[in-house]
């Protein structure tokens, strides 16, 4: 084993095992949700593009989930409800995933990547064929997802961000995402 695979080992194993839960979010830890996604990505959030997608608009409540150490809410991820609109005016509802917010303290322990996996298989046994995000590409391809071909959202966002996780594979959809109000 190379030097630092034994470092990296020990430093593993130096890390405390936490015990959390992964729950439905409930109404009544939104605004917790918010002042954590507020403290990790500040007011820059809301010019983003991902934000047009979120607007005016309520997450998936059988598809949003929290991250719990006993009562203190240590992470979130939300889904929402958007439409892919083919070139002849079809509509396909898929989930448009984000912000993921993980509390500082509580960072690399997979809290993050748990939260997606369980939101998005959530989705998949919903009957939605896809979960598409702004994120990346380091982060998120290692979850399944790929970048995503084919899709115009509603303002500029870079390509490369742009990913797709299909419920089945070799599916692919384009054309327009817009958002539900």
């Amino acid at each position: 084993m190379a030097l630092d695979a034994l470092f990296m080992e020990s430093k593993a194993l130096d890390r405390p095992v936490l015990d959390y839960a992964i729950a439905l979010e409930q109404a009544s830890q939104a605004d917790a949700v918010l002042r954590l996604t507020d403290r990790a990505f500040g007011p820059g959030r809301f010019v983003k593009t991902a934000e047009r997608l979120r607007e005016n608009s309520t997450p998936l409540a059988d598809l949003s989930y929290v991250a719990l150490d006993g009562a203190r809410l240590i992470g979130s991820v939300r889904l929402w409800p958007i439409f892919v609109q083919a070139a002849d005016e079809t509509r396909t509802p898929i989930a448009f995933l984000g912000p993921i917010v993980v509390d500082d303290a509580y960072r690399s322990h997979k809290i993050g990547s748990r939260l997606i996996e369980t939101a998005v298989e959530a989705a998949f046994a919903k009957g939605l064929r896809a979960v598409l995000l702004v994120g990346s590409r380091d982060f998120f391809e290692p979850l399944g997802f790929v970048r995503a071909q084919g899709l115009t959202l509603p303002g500029p966002v870079d390509p490369n961000r742009l990913l797709i996780r299909y419920a089945k594979e070799g599916d692919a959809l384009s054309g327009q995402v817009i958002r539900v109000l």
